[in-house]
């Protein structure tokens, strides 16, 4: 049975230089490619693919925007990012994405074949230079996850307040503390939710769906 691949980055000749070798390979063929996620996107709903490989920055839409959208929508699409990023948190994201693989630009073609026959055979592909990172940020990510459980009812109130750009003196104001208190709430926040800076802190609540 073949498997059918789209591609997706914005560098035509890396686009190119990948149909040439997938092409190459039995069994794979290529039905498409596109110069970003929103292409992407359009070109999966015209015609499914078996694997979307798909670089992380693209203009317009970003592989990991991509990713998401082909998760909800086309969830037997297999998406694998295929970028030069070795930074884990790129992993980590790529998998919360809905990504089933991730393989470095470096690697060679083999390689590269081999995932796409992996991860068509419903299996999670991470480069290997990546998996003990990935394993690591995981087990951090899970326990600020914990830590993040136990802000109290206060914290969460500071935390409201600080995105919606109050100051330390508003919030003590508005909270009846004092601003030191307003400090000490703070810097629980940030050591539960692994934030180094406000903004920092703000948008991890986002993310996390504790605040609005």
């Amino acid at each position: 049975m073949t498997i059918t691949v789209a591609i997706a980055d914005d560098h035509s000749l890396v686009r190119q230089g990948l149909r040439r070798y997938l092409d190459m390979a039995e069994g794979i063929e290529v039905i498409g490619e596109a110069a970003n996620g929103r292409e992407l996107v359009e070109l999966i709903e015209r015609s499914t693919p078996d694997i979307a490989l798909v670089d992380i920055r693209m203009p317009e839409m970003d592989g990991l925007e991509a990713a998401r959208q082909i998760r909800e929508r086309f969830p037997e699409v297999g998406v694998i990012m295929l970028t030069a990023y070795d930074d884990r948190q790129f992993v980590v994201e790529a998998v919360r994405s809905g990504a089933r693989g991730y393989v470095l630009k470096a690697r060679d073609a083999e390689h590269l074949i081999q995932t796409v026959r992996l991860v068509a055979g419903g299996n999670m592909v991470i480069d290997p230079q990546l998996v003990v990172a990935l394993a690591e940020e995981l087990s951090q990510a899970k326990e600020r996850d914990r830590r993040a459980e136990t802000l109290t009812a206060r914290e969460i109130e500071v935390l409201q307040l600080l995105a919606f750009g109050h100051t330390n003196r508003d919030i003590a104001e508005r909270l009846y503390i004092s601003p030191d208190t307003v400090k000490t709430h703070l810097e629980h926040i940030f050591e539960k939710l692994g934030a180094s800076d406000r903004t920092a802190a703000v948008a991890e609540a986002l993310r996390r769906r504790l605040i609005e």
